[in-house]
C-alpha cells in the first residue's frame, strides 16, 4: 500500500493522530517529525528528505501551514494535499511580538507545561469536561518540552502569507476546517479555498481546533473519500 504522510501542529506529537490513523483506509498513515526545525526552510528540508516521489501530505495547524508552504516551492513533489484546521495567512506585527516576548520569557524562565486554560482553547465547549482529551494536549506538550516549543515559536515567527504563490499551485487540495474553532477561523479557510486552482473545503461542525482529537472518526472518513475520488 501507498503511503501518506502526515504533519502535527504546534507542541503536537504523533499521538494527535492516534484516533485518526486506524480509521485510514488503503494507505499506510506515516507521521513526519518537524518539530526540531527553526524555520520553514529547515521544515521544507526534512520534507524532502523524506518524500522520494510524489506524494499525499496531510497537515494539521502549523503542519498544514507548512505543507501550504511546502507545496508553494515544491509543487511537483505533492499529488495531493490535506490542510486541516490552517490557513495561509501570515502572522501580524502584533502577533510576531507576542512570539518574540513569549521566546524571551521561556529562555529565562522555567516552563510548567500548557495551562488548563490555554488547552481549553483548543477545545470545543462540548469537549472542555473531556478529561482525556485534555490528558493528550498535556502529554503531548510534555512530551516534546521547552526547547521544542522555543524552536517551533522561532520558525512560526517567520511566517508571511503565501496566499499569492498558492493562487498559481493546480495539486488538489482539501482544506478542512471547524465553524467553531476559535483559532483558525472558518472566513481564512474560505478566503483560501477562493483562490486555490484546485481546491475544495469542508467545515466540520461542533469541533474546535483539534479536530483529528475531536472528530477523528468524521475526519478519517473525510480522508478517505477525498482520497479515494480520481
Amino acid at each position: 500500500m501507498e503511503k501518506i504522510y502526515f504533519l502535527s501542529g504546534t507542541m503536537c506529537t504523533e499521538d494527535l493522530w492516534q484516533f485518526t490513523f486506524p480509521k485510514i483506509e488503503k494507505y499506510i498513515p506515516v507521521h513526519i517529525d518537524i518539530s526540531p526545525a527553526t524555520s520553514f526552510d529547515e521544515i521544507n528540508q526534512i520534507l524532502l528528505s523524506t518524500i522520494t516521489k510524489p506524494a499525499i501530505l496531510i497537515g494539521f495547524s502549523l503542519g498544514g501551514f507548512s505543507a501550504l508552504n511546502f507545496v508553494s516551492k515544491y509543487p511537483n513533489k505533492v499529488k495531493k494535499l490535506i490542510v486541516i484546521a490552517a490557513s495561509a495567512k501570515g502572522l501580524s506585527k502584533h502577533e510576531i511580538r507576542l512570539r518574540k516576548s513569549t521566546i524571551d520569557f521561556l529562555k529565562t524562565h522555567q516552563y510548567k507545561g500548557i495551562s488548563k486554560a490555554r488547552v481549553l482553547q483548543f477545545l470545543h465547549k462540548n469537549n472542555h469536561q473531556n478529561q482525556s482529551l485534555i490528558a493528550i494536549i498535556k502529554k503531548m506538550d510534555a512530551d516534546l518540552g521547552k526547547n521544542i516549543l522555543i524552536k517551533q515559536l522561532q520558525a512560526t515567527s517567520s511566517r508571511v502569507d503565501i496566499t499569492n504563490q498558492l493562487a498559481q499551485i493546480k495539486t488538489p487540495i482539501l482544506l478542512v476546517g471547524a465553524n467553531e474553532d476559535e483559532l483558525v477561523k472558518k472566513e481564512a479557510i474560505i478566503d483560501l479555498k477562493k483562490v486555490l486552482q484546485n481546491g475544495l473545503s469542508i467545515m466540520i461542525k461542533h469541533c474546535g481546533h483539534m479536530i483529528p482529537l475531536e472528530k477523528p472518526g468524521e475526519l478519517a472518513s473525510i480522508i478517505n473519500r477525498y482520497l479515494g475520488e480520481k
